[in-house]
């Protein structure tokens, strides 16, 4: 076995791939404190070369369907099982299906399908697209996107990638929607576009901006010979690579505080190989009570890992000075006692 090595990152090591699911170590912690008193847990999180089927991942397909797309539309529906197939070891994937026209078609923005684990519902949702309408250059992409950044039932704790594809840029504004409004949904819900160009989606720059802003990627030149490995390969690209690695303290119930040292680790890494991250958590007691909680790893603000934990928060311990004062105020009531026994 290779020797461990530790990265210049303080509490990060580096460990040879085995690509198991990553997992956050104690699996489980118990403690028993007092009310003011407080317990730290070293936690190790390891970030391995696969997330495993804990982590959740969010994928949704929005495609241009007006009337230029269709190679592109029939290459995806094609291969969409190919590309569930090859990205459903990414983690627990989910799948949502849209796609956009323009303003004065039969719709702007439709969702096919609404996020499900669901492989054949997701294939029929794909199945339900079709080429037609938009008939000026611009579409109604800007609109599409906030549409479905906001109205998408993503999961809690969730990787989010949007796979957008399209040949023409969006009008600006799009209805009431700018360039603006629809980068700051996708921002607020944490969700990187994979913006694929198959024809002149980025004349105008927006694809560009938009996944630079989303910390996505934009990919030209895709045409239907390559459309479907390109797909595939930006969904794992976003799963593979990370820049943030914390700790999740949300569900720390009140009656506790809870904070992790350090508060998160910032790189740049990928999956190729495992790596450790270690942090302590200090927890206080601030109430009497039980407490049961997770406490989550997280991986680019997805929670990739979890564990348990127990903590019995007892009655404060009496402070020296009251002790004292309890003391003196019981030999005072002996004294008093004594006294009146000897007036007897």
């Amino acid at each position: 076995m290779k020797k461990m090595m530790l990265s210049v990152a303080a509490g990060l090591f580096l460990l040879p791939g085995v690509g198991l699911a990553d997992s956050l170590t104690p699996g489980s912690f118990s403690a028993a404190i007092n009310v003011g008193e407080s317990v730290t847990i070293h936690k190790a999180l390891t970030v391995t070369e696969e997330a495993g089927s804990f982590a959740p991942v969010d994928v949704f397909f929005l495609a241009d369907t007006t009337g230029s797309m269709g190679p592109q539309i029939a290459a995806v529906k094609t291969g969409a099982a190919s590309i569930m197939t090859n990205t459903a070891s990414l983690g627990d994937v989910h799948y949502a299906v849209g796609e956009y026209k323009d303003f004065g078609d039969v719709y702007v923005y439709h969702r096919n399908q609404d996020l499900t684990g669901n492989t054949a519902a997701v294939q029929t949702g794909i199945n339900l697209w079709g080429a037609s309408g938009g008939a000026d250059i611009p579409e109604a992409n800007l609109f599409a996107l906030k549409e479905a950044a906001d109205t998408t039932s993503w999961r809690t704790g969730s990787t989010r990638i949007m796979v957008w594809f399209g040949d023409a840029p969006g009008h600006d504004p799009s209805g009431v929607v700018t360039e603006a409004s629809a980068t700051a949904a996708l921002v607020a819900k944490n969700i990187a576009v994979e913006a694929l160009d198959v024809g002149d989606l980025d004349s105008t720059g927006q694809a560009t901006r938009i996944a630079a802003a989303t910390s996505g990627h934009y990919y030209s030149g895709i045409d239907v010979n390559n459309i479907v490995d390109t797909i595939t390969a930006a969904i794992t690209t976003i799963v593979d690579e990370y820049t943030t690695v914390a700790l999740d303290l949300t569900e720390v119930p009140a009656g506790l505080t809870a904070t992790a040292i350090p508060a998160s680790y910032t790189g740049d890494w990928n999956r190729s190989v495992d790596r450790i991250f270690n942090f302590d958590v200090v927890i206080t007691g601030d109430a009497e009570g039980t407490y049961d909680f997770n406490i989550y790893g997280l991986v680019d603000g997805s929670r990739v890992a979890t564990e348990l934990d127990h903590i019995d928060v007892g009655a404060p311990v009496p402070e020296p000075a009251t002790m004292l004062l309890f003391g003196t105020g019981l030999s005072a009531l002996a004294g008093v006692i004594r006294r009146k026994r000897n007036q007897k």
